[in-house]
């Protein structure tokens, strides 16, 4: 994995210094390169050495016997080190894969007891594609499903890297350079997952629609793209969140909770655990969120408390036997 590591990055700086881009930039370059199988020229860049250079980087990659859990880690550690070169802004930095880990073992838990192996699933902020390929390889290595999957930014150069990320794994992603709060270009969604960017967003004309829009001023990004997503999803469809753990104990969490109880049914609140995050102010929390239908029902007790650390095997096999007994009884097949 190191040495997979190694390669990658020489192949990406070459390809910044020959482009003159970001780092980033370079990175989404060489995995589309890798995953087309050869390198990619336009109006003489890179240039012919560089080229030269390139294939044989790219030979000895393919070369590696690696795992696909090592191929992904070694991709990922790249994408993190392209954002602090970047100095990328908070809220597109990568989620970690414990978080993808945790929010699959619980999406895997909903979809047995729905008895459901084939289906739609967006992330509506995909960013670099990092959580939702951690997700759909962990469901994916959990069980055999057949799993369609889109993704939404409005940051070009993250969607890119993301659809180039997701080739590399060998999946089809269909992407949308979009602002997912405007109106998507694509319907038939079962499922959602999403580490949602905090903040306020800018274009009040674009929120006036919602109904967790603020009375005054900007509303919160995070709500409105909760109820732009549970929106899109299909009837029955389940929306995991990833949010603020003070999401409901804010200025505007009233709006949001007015619009849950008319729109969705709230089936869990877990907080991540607390060793993922730097201070307790930016800690987060799993909300999971289920719209109505037929085969849809508010759980008797709303599943809350705080996950335990992945590393804990006794004390997180607690948490998961806990999460199997919501699911078989909140979740119809």
């Amino acid at each position: 994995m190191q040495t997979y590591y190694d390669k990658l990055s020489q192949a990406v700086t070459l390809l910044q210094k020959s482009l003159k881009t970001s780092y980033t930039d370079a990175l989404a370059e060489a995995l589309t390169d890798l995953a087309n199988g050869e390198v990619y020229v336009e109006n003489g860049a890179p240039d012919q050495d560089t080229v030269d250079k390139l294939k044989v980087i790219y030979d000895e990659l393919k070369e590696i016997d690696i795992s696909k859990a090592e191929l992904k880690q070694a991709i990922t550690v790249n994408i993190i080190s392209s954002q602090k070169l970047d100095k990328t802004e908070v809220n597109k930095l990568v989620t970690p894969d414990s978080i993808g880990l945790i929010t699959s073992l619980i999406a895997y838990e909903i979809l047995s007891a729905q008895n459901k192996t084939d289906f739609n699933l967006v992330d509506p902020t995909i960013g670099t594609g990092n959580l939702l390929i951690e997700f759909v390889n962990q469901l994916k290595m959990a069980g055999d499903f057949k799993i369609n999957l889109a993704g939404i930014d409005n940051d070009d150069i993250s969607l890119g890297l993301a659809k180039a990320f997701t080739e590399v794994m060998n999946l089809n992603l269909s992407a949308y350079h979009q602002d997912a709060i405007a109106e998507w270009e694509f319907t038939d969604v079962d499922m959602a997952i999403a580490d949602l960017p905090v903040g306020y967003y800018p274009i009040d004309e674009n929120a006036s629609k919602f109904e967790t829009r603020a009375d005054e001023g900007h509303s919160y990004a995070h709500h409105l793209l909760i109820e732009q997503t549970m929106n899109n999803l299909n009837e029955n469809g389940i929306g995991i969140f990833i949010v603020p753990s003070q999401i409901f104990q804010t200025d505007q969490a009233k709006k949001l909770s007015q619009w849950m109880v008319s729109n969705v049914y709230l089936q869990a609140v877990l907080d991540l655990p607390g060793n993922l995050f730097a201070s307790k102010e930016a800690q987060k929390a799993v909300v999971i969120l289920q719209k109505h239908g037929t085969k849809a029902q508010q759980s008797a007790k709303v599943l809350m408390g705080t996950i335990p650390n992945t590393n804990d095997p006794k004390l997180f096999e607690g948490f998961k036997n806990q999460v199997q007994d919501w699911a078989k009884k909140t979740f119809k097949g």
